[in-house]
């Protein structure tokens, strides 16, 4: 197929008006037949649906079992929160980290999962997720051949557990992307890009059995899968009227950080399957400048945050996700700013944040004296002066914790020796942590609490294991981890038929 994003987007779903009505359909529809007329049907073992890390770990490790697997994607290449991503892999008891001598436990790591959820993450898939992130981990080095870079302790609850991509490119979701596409296509998975699923296929006991495609090149295409399809589609943080009717309006106005293509097919496509949707208001949010898109990340831990009034607003404890998502509620605007001076800028963390600034042209404010950073920022000299004056004071006696608001962290960064810089930044959407739920087999659950019987979820279309706060990296290893298991229960299911 050679047609382009713009073109399909533009008049693709025009061309196709004629199946419109099938957009949501009292029932799943039946293959092989549309209003009465014959339509084109591809044979798989595995269907997919999405290109991005949750859809290409399943049909990678299906392909390698003998799998005969197609993905489908609805742009014209891999666009999803993938590409997106830093490339950081939340994981524990992996070769990376005895490499560069770093411990964990999973007793600690499931212990800070569920704090960073309030207790309602799924303990049993976080559980799960824990068990098999080390194993997550060696898949992509020897499947995949992902290098690491070299691991750093980060603050809490990242800690020992941050596995960074390494390669030529940047970020390293994108280098994740490019190679799990070169080891697909090596393992014989094909790939059909610019053909929009409309809606999953059924028998009248409403098993999945397919996905219906439109395209302007083809018009309606059915691919069955013998095991199965995967949901792989990622989230709806990019449609705003979902936004709106799950979170609310001061969410739908953050600045999207991750994909503007995942418009929620997680959703309207289980709605016939009556799928169970669980955390539909909990969403990943992340620092971003949104003109730009320059991402700081963590490195909202190695400085002082200040709105544009220059009064600190937040714990500098708080994960970025956490920072994200109370701006909008804190600062009606949804700017502030991150102060830091010279000893951090040497961090692996902070040199890297600062490089994705100057990579993207943002803003940057950088002085020897604080004052003059202070002032080539726009924010007001003497307001911010006290404020950094009486952090730094309040850090040298061991009283961080007392100021308003406290500063928590273990070892609270002192704002003292120049040159200092000054990062603008707002709260930004990066992914919906809401979605079918699903087994510990990657099945997906209907009202009833039964699994729908060939419909398997992984990725960030999947709702349960995250719910609040999120430690960084966690959903790229449960992409892996989940569609990994459900490339094993569709193959499986193939052996059976």
């Amino acid at each position: 197929m050679s047609i382009s994003r713009r073109n399909f987007l533009g008049r693709g779903l025009a061309a196709t008006a004629a199946v419109g009505a099938m957009a949501a359909p009292a029932y799943a529809s039946q293959a092989g037949t549309l209003q009465g007329k014959k339509v084109p049907v591809e044979k798989y073992d595995v269907v997919v649906l999405g290109a991005g890390c949750a859809g290409m770990s399943c049909a990678l490790e299906a392909a390698l079992k003998g799998g005969k697997v197609v993905i489908l994607d609805k742009m014209s290449r891999p666009a999803g929160n993938t590409i997106f991503a830093g490339g950081h892999f939340n994981a524990t008891d992996t070769f990376v980290q005895k490499r560069d001598g770093l411990t964990d436990t999973k007793e600690e790591f499931f212990k800070d999962m569920m704090a960073v959820s309030q207790g309602r993450g799924d303990p049993e898939l976080t559980q799960l997720y824990v068990d098999k992130s080390g194993e997550a981990i060696q898949w992509l080095t020897d499947k995949v051949g992902i290098m690491w870079r070299k691991m750093v302790k980060e603050v809490w609850p990242a800690t020992t557990r941050g596995h960074v991509v390494d390669g030529k490119l940047k970020p390293g979701g994108a280098q994740l992307s490019k190679q799990l596409v070169d080891a697909c296509k090596k393992a014989g998975v094909k790939f059909v890009f610019n053909c929009k699923v409309v809606e999953l296929l059924s028998t009248p006991e409403l098993a999945c059995i397919g996905a219906r495609t439109i395209s302007e090149d083809d018009g309606v295409v059915d691919y069955l899968g013998k095991g199965g399809v995967l949901l792989a589609t990622g989230g709806f943080h990019a449609n705003k009227e979902m936004i709106c009717k799950y979170m609310g309006g001061t969410a739908a106005w953050m600045p999207i950080r991750g994909s503007s293509v995942n418009t929620g097919e997680n959703i309207t496509l289980v709605k016939p399957f009556f799928a169970q949707l669980v955390n539909m208001d909990q969403f990943h949010a992340g620092p971003i400048h949104g003109p730009t898109r320059a991402n700081p990340s963590t490195m909202v831990n190695y400085g002082v945050l200040v709105r544009n009034d220059g009064k600190r607003f937040i714990d500098e404890v708080s994960t970025y996700v956490r920072v994200a998502q109370q701006m909008p509620k804190l600062i009606p605007q949804n700017w502030a700013n991150i102060i830091i001076d010279s000893q951090v800028v040497d961090i692996d963390t902070v040199a890297t944040r600062i490089a994705r600034y100057k990579k993207a042209k943002a803003p940057i404010y950088q002085a020897d004296k604080l004052e003059d950073a202070i002032r080539l920022a726009g924010l007001p000299v003497d307001v911010t002066m006290k404020t950094i004056e009486e952090y730094n004071k309040a850090v040298k006696a061991g009283k961080a914790a007392e100021l308003t608001p406290p500063n928590t962290l273990e070892k609270p960064r002192l704002i003292e020796k120049g040159p200092f810089m000054i990062f603008p930044f707002q709260g930004g959407m990066t992914a919906t942590f809401g979605g079918p739920r699903i087994t510990r087999r990657a099945e997906v659950l209907n009202t009833e609490n039964k699994p729908i019987d060939g419909l398997y979820a992984a990725g960030n279309a999947i709702g349960g294991i995250f719910y609040d706060d999120y430690i960084v990296g966690s959903q790229l290893t449960a992409a892996v981890i989940f569609g990994r298991i459900a490339a094993d229960e569709m193959m499986a299911r193939c052996k059976k038929a």
